[in-house]
């Protein structure tokens, strides 16, 4: 069973840096390469970064570890 993430405390800093730094490198596969490519980069770390979100979950959960 999956619990619940508490959001309050979700470290906002550190999201959006992994966002910017997904950005920048899709943008930077899809000029260099294929814009196809750059997608399936963005995407292909979003899903790993969810399905990878349950090693962090007692951290999100207790702000005080």
């Amino acid at each position: 069973m999956i619990n619940s993430i508490n959001l309050d405390h979700l470290p906002i800093k550190d999201l959006v840096v992994s966002a910017l730094i997904v950005f920048i490198m899709s943008t930077n596969i899809a000029n260099i390469y294929n814009p196809l490519l750059g997608l399936i980069y963005a995407f292909g770390n979003i899903l790993t970064l969810t399905f990878l979100s349950w090693l962090y979950q007692e951290t999100w959960s207790d702000p005080g570890k």
